[in-house]
This record gives C-alpha cells, sequence and structure tokens, in this order.
C-alpha cells in the first residue's frame, strides 16, 4: 500500500467520525430528574443564641484589683431598744482598704449551653482614729471584713432568639481572716431570668433574684439589658438594679463607661459579743447589758457612681481604672442571724449606723477572654 492510498483511508475514516459525533443521541427519560422527590441526608443544622452582643466590655477571666476610699466619718449608733443610753460613736476612717481577687472560669462551653464558675474573694481593712471603744468600731479596725463567695452561672439558649439565665451560689461573708466561719454562715444568692436576643447588638430579660444587695436578705426583680447602638461606638450594659453603665468604645483597644454599682452583703460578726462585753464591763451602770448578743450581722451596702476606664495592655491582659463617689445606703446591725427583710420594712434593727459617703477608686489587672 503506497503512502497516497494510506492518506486515503485515514481522511475517510475521520469524515466518518464527524458524522457519527454530529448525529443527536437518543432522548433518555430517566436523566429527568425530579429534586423535590429528594430529602437530605440530614436536617439543617440548628443556631442557638450566643450570650454575647458586639462591642461589650471584655470579659474577666481573671482579675487583681487594689480599692481605696478617701478618709470619711463613722457614728455606730446607740441600741434600738435603748434609746436612752448613750453609747454612739463618733469615729474617723482613715482610710479604708481593699484588695479584691476575681476568678471566672469556664466549666462547659457549647451552642447548646454554657456553664461557668464564677470565684470572688475581698479583704477590706479599716484604720479607726478616735474610737470610744463601741464594739463595731473595734470590730472593723481590728478583724476588718471579709468577703468570700462562689456561684455558677448557667446560659441556656432555646434557640437563635430565646435563653434562660441561672445563677446560683454561696457566701462566707464576716469579720474572720484567715480561719473560716462555721458553715451555718454561708448564705446563699440565686436568680433566674428569661430573655430574647433580637440581633448581634441588643439582648434583654427580665427575672428574679435572692440577694443581699441592700445589706439584708431581699428577693427583688431583675432586669438584663444590653444594647450597642447602630455605630458600635455607644452602648448600655445593665444588670439592675445592680449595676448599669453608658459604655463609649473608641476603638477595639480602649473603652469608657459611665454608670453605678450596687454593692451587698451581710457580714458575721464574730467576735462582737467578745467586744461588747469588754465594752460594758468598763461602765456597768451607763452601759446598756443588752448590747452583749450572739449572731450578730453588719447589713452593708452601696451605691458607686463614677466612670471606669479600660485598656489594653498586652495580649489578653488590660488595665481597669475606676473612679466616682461611693453613697452608703445601709450599714446597720441585727442580731439573730440572717432573716428576710423586704425594702421599706421598717422593723428597727438592733442598731443602726451613719457611714458618710466618700470618694473613691480602684485599679486593677485583668485576663480577659479571648
Amino acid at each position: 500500500m503506497d503512502i497516497r492510498r494510506l492518506l486515503s483511508l485515514l481522511v475517510a475514516a475521520f469524515a466518518a467520525l464527524q458524522l457519527s459525533a454530529q448525529t443527536d443521541p437518543p432522548e433518555d427519560d430517566d436523566d429527568d430528574f425530579d429534586f423535590s422527590e429528594f430529602e437530605p441526608a440530614a436536617p439543617p443544622a440548628k443556631s442557638y443564641a450566643n450570650n454575647k452582643v458586639l462591642g461589650q466590655s471584655p470579659t474577666t477571666l481573671i482579675g487583681v484589683y487594689y480599692d481605696y476610699h478617701l478618709p470619711h466619718d463613722l457614728t455606730a449608733g446607740n441600741l434600738s431598744s435603748v434609746p436612752n443610753a448613750d453609747i454612739a460613736d463618733d469615729v474617723r476612717i482613715n482610710p479604708a482598704q481593699a484588695v479584691i481577687a476575681t476568678a471566672n472560669i469556664p466549666l462547659i462551653s457549647k451552642t447548646k449551653g454554657l456553664l461557668n464558675l464564677n470565684v470572688f474573694f475581698q479583704r477590706q481593712l479599716y484604720n479607726i482614729e478616735g474610737s470610744n471603744g463601741h464594739p463595731l468600731s473595734r470590730s472593723l479596725n481590728e478583724n476588718g471584713l471579709t468577703r468570700s463567695s462562689v456561684q455558677l452561672t448557667y446560659f441556656k439558649p432555646l434557640d437563635d432568639t430565646r435563653f434562660f439565665l441561672f445563677q446560683g451560689g454561696l457566701e462566707m461573708n464576716g469579720d474572720y481572716g484567715f480561719e473560716f466561719q462555721p458553715a451555718s454562715t454561708l448564705r446563699v444568692p440565686a436568680a433566674v431570668l428569661y430573655g430574647w436576643k433580637k440581633n448581634d447588638r441588643l439582648m434583654y430579660a427580665f427575672g428574679l433574684s435572692r440577694t443581699y444587695l441592700g445589706g439584708p436578705l431581699n428577693y427583688v426583680p431583675v432586669v438584663y439589658y444590653f444594647h450597642t447602638f447602630r455605630n458600635q461606638k455607644w452602648g448600655i450594659e445593665a444588670v439592675a438594679p445592680a449595676r448599669g453603665a453608658l459604655r463609649y468604645r473608641f476603638n477595639s483597644l480602649t473603652l469608657l463607661s459611665f454608670g453605678w454599682n450596687t454593692l451587698g452583703a451581710t457580714y458575721r460578726l464574730n467576735d462582737f459579743g467578745a467586744f461588747a462585753s469588754d465594752f460594758v464591763n468598763e461602765d456597768l451602770e451607763n452601759r446598756p447589758v443588752g448590747l452583749i448578743a450572739r449572731d450578730v450581722e453588719l447589713r452593708r451596702s452601696e451605691v458607686r457612681v463614677g466612670f471606669t476606664f479600660q485598656r489594653q495592655l498586652k495580649g489578653f491582659f488590660w488595665l481597669s481604672v475606676e473612679a466616682g463617689y461611693r453613697v452608703n445606703y445601709a450599714f446597720n446591725v441585727d442580731r439573730d442571724g440572717d432573716f428576710l427583710r423586704f425594702w421599706g420594712d421598717d422593723t428597727p434593727f438592733f442598731f443602726e449606723n451613719d457611714l458618710r459617703n466618700t470618694p473613691y477608686f480602684t485599679i486593677g489587672i485583668n485576663y480577659v477572654s479571648p
């Protein structure tokens, strides 16, 4: 076969393949799928609301603070049951100082629920001058006050909008130092709220709390409101009546807020009976024996109004500086341990005191959540 015949056969074969490729294939009804007859292999994932809004203050995991109150006066009062016995003590507190440590430890962190352990410790010291030996003044000056608490906080989203918020714990507050008080002095604050997260900038809730916010045990309604405005510079962070603030964010590293913070607790005065006995025995004729009592507790509550400045130092370490004015709400003494006092209850205290208002400042270092 010469080369010309081979080329002719190749050309003929190529032409036949071209004609075959241009012929329409037969219709196949099996290729006409109805996708509506098919179901997905798994249902779409359900979304859940998270516990934050855009731009809110950083969450502290570990914090250490120093708290300072400028010099101010205290009048330790007379017995309500013996109004004619004048044992009042006008003293100067010069000054009041405290060290505070906090921890917020995530135990469970899932889209279906968040569980955190909150630990709080505060050691308050007083430097009192000009006392007549009144057992309250002596207790504060010699023992100070200690507050320790552990709480569990559980955030439970129901869907992408609704959520529950639970909090409960134990507190041991008193004039103790390195030795704890009896377990009978433990107090149990708690709260439950139901709320809605409308979008990434707004969430709110309503509930009820078992609290010592006013000093004595009480039950009060709670309003939770976190809102970042559209410009994401301004915002409101409030858990009323405990605290509330108007926040301004300069940038992602610096923010400033102005608001109030209510601090309250009941403190067991373990040495009060011994101090009262010494005070009475010095002058039996003019000092009422009724001052000597057991299960004595200081019902303390204050409202702080001021500014808080927060600034990133490095990485997850932030500086916190707070300054303002502390307004005393209650600094009274009860006996017979823990019992319910609703706000507005005019039942007399064991004796009432007058703690004057004063400026304060607090400085601290926080290790915050990423």
